[in-house]
């Protein structure tokens, strides 16, 4: 489901279920605030001033790129309502899995071919899988991503056909047996705005990105005498 929310003006507040009907309310009109939303859940929570926010636990917002930036923030909400950024990671699946042990992504060229081939599909699980070495074991975290094979493959509801993909995926349920963690998953849709009210859930997946965009390149080269 999409749905539209508008916050201002006044007179054009309101929820809209097309954009056909949020673009007659809202364009040309000086000072207006809308953006999509998934559920009407959301549409009334960003209407009633509330926003979306994350209840309390520990998230890992992870994400990735096709130039193979991988971003990852871990962080914790508390039962009062403060929130605490743990850790934000802009890195590369060359860093993430230079050492990880994975057949297919054995040196830094099998890497570099594995990402020519699945693209972002490779950073997007890289995310993961650093991800699930940052939190600490046994913890109980709800992995929020936007790309939905993250969830998809770890949880069976997708067969990875991809030899790379399923060595990874493997490695990734060796990760959480091995540490101990109490993973759930949370879809967020990607690049969504947060124009007309707040939503946490797309500001850290928002950040998330940019990590990953900043740190997306070719893997870095050692100086000569360096170890």
């Amino acid at each position: 489901m999409k749905l539209y929310v508008v916050t201002a003006p006044e007179d054009r507040r309101g929820i809209y279920e097309t954009w056909e009907a949020c673009k007659a309310a809202v364009h040309g009109v000086a000072g207006a605030r809308y953006q999509s939303v998934a559920s009407r859940a959301e549409a009334e929570a960003i209407l009633g001033g509330e926003g979306i926010t994350l209840g309390p636990g520990l998230y890992a917002f992870v994400d990735g790129n096709h130039q193979g930036g991988v971003g990852v923030v871990l962080v914790r909400k508390s039962a009062d309502g403060s929130l605490a950024v743990l850790r934000e990671i802009g890195t590369t699946v060359h860093e993430v899995f230079g050492r990880a042990g994975i057949a297919t992504l054995e040196s830094p060229d099998a890497i570099a071919r594995a990402l020519a081939r699945i693209r972002n599909v490779l950073a997007e699980l890289g995310g993961l899988y650093g991800a699930l070495g940052l939190v600490p074991s046994g913890a109980a975290v709800t992995i929020v991503h936007d790309y939905e094979g993250v969830a998809a493959w770890v949880t069976g509801r997708w067969r990875a056909k991809d030899p790379t993909v399923a060595q990874v995926i493997a490695a990734c349920r060796e990760r959480i047996a091995e540490r101990r963690l109490d993973v759930t998953f949370r879809h967020q849709r990607g690049h969504q705005s947060i124009h007309a009210g707040a939503n946490e859930f797309a500001a850290f997946n928002r950040r998330a990105d940019a990590l990953a965009a900043q740190a997306a390149g070719p893997p870095r080269r050692r100086r000569a005498g360096s170890s």
